[in-house]
């Protein structure tokens, strides 16, 4: 990926991280207007009520622009490193659930107990 594709993709992670931020944070003053009986504007309320956009999927930086998967070393290394946190975050859900007497999802615990991947 190019220079410019890469400044691309982080100021278009950077707007949409924003746009979430603002759209939580009306959600929240929503929340605590009605709490305090206070009136919200309409325009917070409208913001509100806007589902936040998703940010793009990190398989999307490991494709060619024809699609395909990218083979190099360092698109290798960041797939492993994009699996390597999944797995750490299941694992880590799999012990919280334990402590506090929760069920934890069967492919959650499926994918705790896969092997981590190394990193090239």
């Amino acid at each position: 990926m190019s220079g410019v594709d890469e400044d691309s993709q982080a100021s278009r992670e950077e707007t949409i991280l924003r746009i979430q931020a603002g759209i939580r944070a009306a959600q929240l003053r929503v929340a605590f207007d009605k709490i305090r009986g206070r009136e919200t504007p309409e325009a917070v309320v409208r913001l509100a009520q806007r589902t936040p956009p998703p940010l793009p999927s990190p398989f999307d930086t490991l494709r060619t622009p024809d699609g395909k998967l990218r083979r190099d070393p360092e698109a290798r290394r960041e797939l492993a490193l994009h699996v390597r946190r999944n797995i750490l975050a299941a694992q880590l859900r799999v012990a919280l659930d334990e402590a506090r007497g929760r069920l934890t999802p069967e492919a959650v615990k499926r994918l705790a107990q896969r092997k981590l991947p190394t990193l090239m």
